[in-house]
């Protein structure tokens, strides 16, 4: 099976600060990007509030089951709701925020973490669409 040609598309430029103020209703400083190899994070911070944008190139398929456990050990006061419109899951963690974990085609990975923004159900359907935004530009 042939599958589509990877673009080279680091996480400032797949969501934008532009992106993220329109998601979340306000200002944001420049994004900071870190760059490993095909991987990339880009934070946008405006208050005490962050928001992180992951894309990774996955070398091997993800055991969501196995992935989500991990997480929700790793992060105290969190809980998961799968996310199948995604094929993958929110990490919602108590009083912070939440994380979209996005799995598509079993290689590429996006996470898009919103903290500091007010809890899970306040911040859900920005990552939703900050994730739609991502994907499109992949």
């Amino acid at each position: 099976m042939v599958g589509r040609p990877v673009k080279a598309v680091g996480a400032c430029s797949a969501v934008t600060a532009v992106d993220v103020e329109r998601a979340l209703g306000r200002r944001f400083a420049r994004g900071n990007e870190e760059v490993r190899g095909a991987d990339s994070t880009c934070d946008y911070a405006s208050g005490t509030g962050q928001v992180s944008i992951t894309l990774q190139r996955l070398r091997a398929p993800v055991n969501l089951a196995v992935e989500i456990a991990s997480l929700k050990k790793e992060v105290e006061d969190s809980s998961v709701r799968l996310a199948p419109e995604f094929g993958g899951f929110f990490l919602d963690i108590a009083g912070a925020g939440t994380q979209l974990h996005v799995i598509r085609e079993d290689r590429e990975y996006v996470m898009i973490s919103i903290l500091g923004f007010g809890d899970a159900a306040q911040v859900s359907a920005a990552a939703e669409r900050l994730a739609k935004i991502a994907l499109g530009r992949l």
